[in-house]
């Protein structure tokens, strides 16, 4: 069943081209695709640096158009070291380098209900959390929160978005 035209394009007559003897390939490209606009309002977007002498920032937010989506991306301070190893099976020895997170980096993403202190949702990287750098805290219920991201060693890039405003 086709699709009803929705208006955008009038229809005209295709360029004339010069007839060869063989044809040519011909080129169809991806259809036309009309984008959809984002049903979430962006409220925060923002990449910050955590370390010892910033730790930790907290924002309120009433909740009235559901959900809240905060999409956080995390670069650790990486440890380089070298390491000279030897084997048991081989003769010869040799340096390693080894690149790995510091055991320091963490960061963590909290909302709670600004009354009572109850927590909502809450994620992170590195402590109790695991180790992925790219996450997602989702909250589906209307509320008044507290948003508190807090962190140590690490770069953190949030996305905030929200139902509505």
């Amino acid at each position: 069943m086709p699709t009803p035209d929705p208006g955008y394009l009038i229809p005209a007559t295709p360029y004339p081209t010069t007839t060869r003897s063989m044809a040519g390939p011909t080129f169809s490209g991806p259809p036309a695709v009309t984008p959809t606009p984002d049903p979430y309002v962006t409220i925060y977007n923002r990449t910050t640096q955590f370390n010892l002498t910033h730790t930790a920032e907290a924002f309120a937010f009433d909740l009235t158009a559901p959900p809240l989506i905060i999409d956080f991306r995390v670069e650790p301070k990486m440890i380089t070291r070298e390491k000279y190893a030897t084997s048991d099976t081989d003769i010869k020895g040799g340096l390693i380098k080894q690149t790995y997170p510091s055991e320091t980096a963490w960061f963590t993403v909290t909302v709670r209900d600004r009354e009572s202190g109850k927590i909502a949702a809450e994620d992170g990287f590195g402590k109790l959390f695991s180790a992925d750098t790219r996450k997602s805290v989702f909250v589906g219920e209307l509320g008044d929160y507290l948003i508190e991201f807090s962190g140590n060693d690490v770069k953190t890039h949030v996305l905030m978005r929200a139902g509505g405003v």
